[in-house]
């Protein structure tokens, strides 16, 4: 099978983190290695481990490598914060929006870049470029930015 080995060292380096005990500040920690043998030895050479091989049932991590380690955790394991920020909009804009009766679909249907896919957003601002109405905000998905332009309907 081919897969990903940096994906698979920045996962368990994260989870590293989680297996950590006897930090001491600026030193690094430990950690319990029962992780496959390769992706360890991978950690060793970037420098985020000491040698894996021996006896002990934990290896030594670098401040880097803790550091590093907190921060993937952190991106991919700590719960995302559910404050909701209400939208803001230039008065233009509010005018506009407040004409469109059916919102949702616009909102619903957001292409976002780094999903290359169709989603959701999180709507942050909207403003009026010449008569079409821009609406900023995030992918529901990925957190990416994503955008949606919604032109006039000339009658």
């Amino acid at each position: 099978m081919d897969f990903d080995e940096d994906k698979i060292d920045d996962y368990t380096l994260a989870l590293l983190y989680l297996v950590t005990h006897e930090r001491h500040e600026g030193l690094g920690a430990r950690a319990w290695k029962g992780f496959d043998w390769d992706t360890l030895n991978r950690l060793h050479q970037q420098g985020y481990l000491s040698n894996p091989v021996g006896k002990a049932k934990s290896v030594g991590m670098s401040e880097q490598g803790f550091l590093r380690a907190k921060e993937l955790f952190e991106r991919h394991f700590a719960r995302k914060a559910t404050v909701t920020t209400l939208p803001t909009f230039t008065a233009e804009a509010r005018k506009r929006w407040d004409q469109i009766p059916d919102k949702i679909v616009y909102l619903d249907n957001v292409w976002c870049g780094q999903c290359r896919a169709s989603s959701s957003t999180q709507l942050r601002e909207g403003t009026m470029s010449g008569r079409s109405l821009v609406l900023h905000g995030t992918c529901k998905r990925c957190g990416g930015e994503v955008a949606r332009v919604i032109e006039p309907v000339d009658e």
